[in-house]
């Protein structure tokens, strides 16, 4: 409101400054009662709605703000776009008179609403300053439970007792132990019991426990712990308030001892009421020790912690035992096995959480009422009775200043144990005007990054287990997060909301293939709704940082999201004060242009989306920060005015197809992130334009660098000034027809800050590398160079010395290796792995073998694509684990032995060298021979213990195998372009293989099998046989009594299969892709799930077996150009039939004469003309077949 635009902007709306200003002073006189409001709304109803009025009225406030500094900034735009007064004159009196209608009664009325409720707070006995007390906490005393067993933390202990009998290896004196965690983890008890450990009371002269609490008082600690350590303290100094003489008194008691002091629920993060507590400690003799146990990694830092420990949460197995122990009878619940059922149901919902089993345990205690304990089981934590875990984290949750309340509470529209990531949290936060900025020059990111790690050090959230840049909150603190965020964040279930909330700010749900208007149709009665968030099920990473290949794999989605048409149209764009929407992952191909209208939108995510374009009207969307179009591959350019988009701070178009960027892109200049900065051939598109964007930071592509003209652009593009930079790549087009005059010099002028730390330079066509490459990047911590096909001699890449990963590939000229390579020693001090690709001329490798050899510590090593290389490898490589060499011919030298090797890719005559496989090699991949016979038949495999996957690779077999010795450890089999598996696969099928559960046959040759009996594979869950060649019928079949775990049969592109046989197996999922030639599917009793059919013309209908099948639930039908009767299916009578897809079926007459199954939900049609036409809403011959099913898409409409 400060803002020049605004102050200039008010007065031609006759908006009364004043009428502000008492807008504001109202807002201040609720505001003082706030904290004490929070602490007081988990006891008091009255409390609680007064917050969530008090709440509202301030969204609608930020609104009302909202509006006038976009209309501000709008004008703005507009008056700067125009060249003449008058022209200025007539569209400000055209267009402001409109917005000022009506605006000085919305700020008399908010201002109605926040007096009244400023006089409730009165009548509710609210408060200025720090809240109530939550609840009456007793200290924790030093005392244990002698006779109590311990549960999931023997390991925690014995490293810690082990710590406390150390030495100082810190060189201090005192060394201090913090041990972390959430509430109610466990850190009290797990203190109390290395406290009274018989070793810790031995080693030490001295001890003490104080209980410190929320209030660090240094006169109540320092006589808590005189009174510990001297007898007589007691009575001397209860009445004593001098620290100066409670200190000198402790000093003189711990002069020359060795002691052990615990500081429990500390809370303090202060360093100087620390520094004034520690002062009398450092008497104590070397050795001494202080534990501290806190929910906040800042204390324990605040505290000059020398080891922190961080406390996990307990297995299920030791919760339960904990829970059973307080639940039944000396813990013994055989007795109740109805009980025990339940029960264990509610210690999964206690998510290891101590406290939480420990409680729910205790209260279920002599209750044997089967009702009681299914009330507890499916009760939202907040809604039990006598509940002592929530106020546990409610303590956490007062602590925490009023900016992070806000943004914990807004992490509730996450699911319980979903997976986030900060990245995309903070812009999330942002764009809801969470984050303040001050006057101390952070962006707002970094204040977002600071924020997001003080709810982390303070256990608000927990690093994810399954994908190392993702987090989760534990379910208790999801709980809390729900309970203080109420009624402005909601999740969707399942199904859709029926009931109208006023108050809903922020909506997240799951997304479904399908999602009809009436899933969201109430929401056009809440007139607030900030955030549109669709989330999903499963993790999918947006990759970003440098691998080994030039362009990452994505995980790649498999299902395909349809949103119906009226969603977007008669719903979302009319959300007025909608701020934050995701569409990612829809089948959306364009954007209306009414999305302009969306004037308060701040995030925009499109990523997955089939759009093809980006209407103009997007850059009139001036509050716009952040616009990601990550996976857009169908996208090919941006809008031209993009440059208007004056507060755009992200853009990510990685991976999508644009072109060329929009012109004059200097002018936004608040972006922080670019991923892609693409130069067009003739639009004139400058890379110099990047000067001007000088906060940009994180990871840069510029790409088609061979359309710099003019090499002095590049040097005007600055990106040695660039210091907020991590990961830049510079590319030029390889095309052959494809010119780079200059190329030297432009790669020359664009040298990076000092500060990078990632690097690639892809298709560049000079023939030497700047000197730059060196000196200038002392910090790069990972280097790519690829298809820079003129270089016949490497810098001296080993005097990066923070170097870590280096990947080369397609430096075509290179023929050796040597000196320059390594430059002066000591070189490639910290490299971890290296890569030599597609060298197709080099024939030499030079290894220099320095002190302790050239890389020490390389642990990943791959040579592939080198035919010409001879000689050795590095002999010395201690710590290598993964080692990789495919295609290099000539490369016979034995391989090193590499005791640490974990990952092997070689030729079967290089492992024929050793007597035995290393031991503890995991993943082994052969390829490229001719005589695996021995290696299969003799021992070496079967004796490593370790081996899980083994991966054939362009091998070949010249005679039939004797036996086939596998090592029973190994659950992953991959034979890839393999020929005459006839040789090795009948007795392989003859083996038992135990732990085996996914086998793969991929581009290979068999001219015999036709039988796969499951039964020497009980663990097998998913077979794929995928281009065999040779093979014309197959049967899978398993004898009466034999273990199978299978679950997924998948058959794709076998050209001479005609006939396939299933036997009676039950399984989940069947799919069979373009097998040309196939006729039969014969199934015999088989049961099975899933069914998927694609693009088999041959086969013939009607398919034995499927008539009548109880048990499929998904049927899809695909690319059969002959089909032109599903008659013979008989639909009808699939009666657990959930989901049908039917596409490219151009001759399909008719669904069915009769109505569909009634459990079918969701039905597809994909270019089939006749079809389309017989379903058509309302109309078609056929609707009333369909009506009854609740998702139905015809070519990609959702009806």
């Amino acid at each position: 409101m400060a803002s020049r635009e605004v102050r200039t902007f008010l007065p031609r709306q006759r908006l009364s400054a004043t009428l502000l200003r008492k807008l504001r002073i109202k807002l201040l006189a609720v505001q003082v009662v706030l904290d004490d409001a929070e602490a007081k709304q988990f006891t008091k109803s009255a409390v609680k709605d007064w917050l969530d009025d008090l709440k509202d009225a301030v969204y609608d406030a930020e609104d009302l703000l909202d509006d006038i500094t976009t209309e501000a900034l709008r004008c703005k735009m507009e008056s700067d776009a125009q060249t003449s007064a008058t022209q200025v004159r007539d569209i400000t009196s055209a267009s402001l008179n409109p917005f000022g209608e009506g605006i000085e009664s919305r700020v008399e009325e908010i201002t109605d609403k926040l007096e009244y409720l400023a006089q409730e707070k009165d009548v509710l006995g609210l408060k200025e300053g720090v809240g109530e007390k939550l609840s009456q906490r007793w200290p924790a005393t030093s005392l244990v439970d002698e006779s109590g067993e311990v549960y999931g933390r023997e390991g925690n202990i014995q490293e810690i007792v082990e710590y406390l009998l150390s030495h100082n290896a810190s060189g201090n004196k005192i060394s201090v132990i913090a041990l972390v965690g959430m509430g109610g983890i466990g850190k009290t008890t797990l203190a109390k019991l290395v406290y009274n450990d018989r070793r810790v009371v031995e080693c030490f002269d001295l001890k003490a426990w104080v209980c410190v609490s929320d209030e660090f008082d240094p006169v109540r600690i320092t006589k808590t712990i005189l009174k510990a350590i001297d007898s007589g303290a007691s009575e001397k100094y209860s009445d004593d308030s001098d620290l100066n003489l409670l200190q000198l008194k402790v000093k003189e008691r711990l002069s020359k001892k060795k002691f052990l002091l615990v500081l429990d629920d500390v809370w303090n993060e202060n360093y100087n009421n620390w520094d004034m507590l520690q002062t009398p400690f450092t008497v104590g003799l070397n050795g001494s020790k202080i534990i501290v146990t806190t929910r906040s990694d800042k204390v324990a830092s605040v505290m000059r912690s020398v080891h922190i420990h961080h406390l996990g949460q307990l297995s299920f197995e030791d919760c339960w035992s904990l829970f059973a122990k307080h639940a039944f009878e000396n813990g013994d619940s055989s007795l109740h096995p109805e009980l025990e059922e339940i029960g264990k149901g509610i210690v999964k919902k206690c998510k290891g959480l101590p406290l939480a089993a420990k409680t729910l345990g205790g209260a279920l205690y002599s209750e044997l009422r089967v009702k009681e304990w299914e009330f507890v089981l499916n009760s939202e934590t907040w809604d039990l009775p006598n509940d002592e875990i929530l106020p546990a984290l409610r303590l956490s949750y007062s602590f925490l200043p009023s900016h992070l309340k806000r943004c914990f509470a807004y992490c509730s529209i996450f699911p319980k144990d979903y997976e986030f990531e900060k990245e995309i949290l903070i812009l999330l936060w942002m764009a809801e005007g969470f984050l303040q900025q001050f006057e101390n020059k952070k962006t707002m990111e970094e204040v977002g990054d600071g924020y997001f790690y003080d709810l982390l050090s303070r256990s608000f959230f927990q690093k994810s287990n399954s994908h190392k840049s993702y987090f989760v909150m534990h379910d208790l603190i999801h709980d809390l997060a729900q309970l203080v965020s109420g009624k402005f964040c909601v999740q969707l279930k399942d199904g859709k909301m029926n009931e109208i909330l006023e108050k809903l700010r922020h909506l997240s749900y799951f997304r479904s293939e399908y999602d009809p208007f009436e899933r969201f149709e109430t929401l056009n009665e809440v007139n607030g709704l900030r955030t549109f968030f669709p989330l999903n099920l499963i993790t999918w990473p947006r990759f970003d940082k440098v691998s080994n290949n030039r362009n990452p794999n994505a995980v790649r989605y498999v299902v395909d999201f349809r949103l119906s048409n009226r969603v977007w149209t008669d719903l979302l764009l009319k959300v007025q004060y909608l701020r934050v929407l995701s569409l990612c992952y829809y089948k959306i191909t364009d954007l209306s242009d009414s999305i302009g209208n969306l004037k308060h939108l701040r995030y925009l995510d499109l990523t997955y989306t089939l759009i093809k374009r980006l209407p103009e009207s997007i850059c009139s969307l001036y509050n716009l920060q952040t616009l990601i179009l990550y996976e857009c591959r169908c996208l090919v350019e941006l809008p031209k005015m993009m440059w208007k988009m004056i507060s755009l701070r992200h853009l990510d178009i990685r991976h999508s197809k644009v072109k060329e960027m929009p012109s004059h892109m200097g002018q936004l200049k608040s972006l922080q992130k670019l991923s892609n900065y693409i130069m067009g051939e003739q639009s004139g598109t400058r890379v110099g334009e990047l000067k001007k964007l000088s906060r940009i930071g994180g990871s840069l592509v510029i790409q088609e660098l061979q359309n710099v003209v003019d090499a002095k652009d590049a040097s005007e593009a600055n990106l040695v000034g660039k210091q907020y930079l991590d990961e830049l790549q510079l590319e030029w087009n390889r095309g052959s027809d494809v010119e780079q005059n200059g190329a030297e010099i432009v790669l020359n002028n664009l040298q990076p800050h000092s500060n990078l730390k990632r690097l690639t330079i892809y298709g560049y066509g000079g023939s030497r590398f700047p000197d730059w490459l060196g000196p200038s990047v002392l910090n790069m911590v990972s280097l790519r160079l690829w298809y820079c096909t003129n270089m016949s001699t490497f810098p001296p890449l080993g005097q990066l010395p923070s170097l870590k990963h280096l990947y080369i590939s397609g430096l075509e000229e290179i023929e050796r290796v040597g000196a320059e390579f390594y430059g002066t020693e000591p070189s490639f001090v910290s490299l971890e792995a290296l890569s030599f690709r597609g060298m197709r001329k080099w024939k030499e490798w030079l290894c220099l073998g320095g002190q302790g050899g050239e890389f020490s510590r390389l642990k990943e090593l791959y040579i592939e694509r080198c035919p010409k290389l001879i000689g050795a490898l590095p002999n010395h490589l201690p710590l290598l684990t993964k080692l990789e060499i495919v295609q290099c011919e000539q490369l016979v030298a034995e391989l090193p032995r590499i005791p640490a090797i974990r990952v092997l890719t070689t030729r079967s005559c290089d492992i024929s060298q050793w007597k035995e496989l290393p031991p503890l090699l995991q993943d082994l991949s052969i390829q490229n021979s001719d005589s695996l016979e021995s290696l299969w038949e003799e021992g070496m495999l079967q004796s490593n213990t370790c081996l899980r996957q083994l991966r054939i690779r362009n091998c070949s077999f010249s005679r039939p195998l004797c036996r086939v010795c596998l090592p029973i450890t190994l659950n992953s089999l991959y034979i890839n372009d393999s020929k005459k598996l006839e040789f090795l696969l009948p007795e392989f099928l003859k083996c038992h293989h135990p732990s085996l559960d996914y086998l793969s046959i991929v581009r290979s040759n068999c001219n015999s099998l036709s039988s796969f009996p499951l039964g020497n594979f009980p663990s097998l869950t998913e077979l794929a046989i995928c281009k065999l060649r040779g093979i014309e019928s197959l049967s899978i079949s398993i004898s009466e009594g034999d273990v199978t775990s299978f679950h997924w049969l998948n058959i794709r592109s076998c050209p001479d299969l005609v006939s396939i046989e299933l036997s009676a197996l039950d399984f989940s999922r069947y799919s069979i892709f373009k097998c040309k030639n196939l006729k039969r599917l014969l199934h015999n009793a088989a049961c099975f799930q899933s069914l998927t059919i694609e693009g088999c013309p041959e086969l013939i209908f009607p398919i034995q077996g499927l008539q009548g099948l109880s048990s499929l639930t998904s049927l899809k039908i695909s690319d059969l150009p002959n089909l032109m009767s599903l008659d013979s299916l008989e639909l009808q009578l699939l009666t657990s039939l959930e989901k049908l897809e039917i596409c490219g079926c151009p001759k399909l007459q008719f669904l069915t004469e009769g109505q569909l199954p009634t459990n079918l939900s969701v039905l597809t049609i994909q270019n089939c003309p006749f079809l389309k036409d017989r379903c058509k809403f309302w109309t078609g011959e056929d609707w009333h077949h369909i009506a009854h099913i609740p998702h139905i898409a015809i070519d990609d409409q959702v009806l």
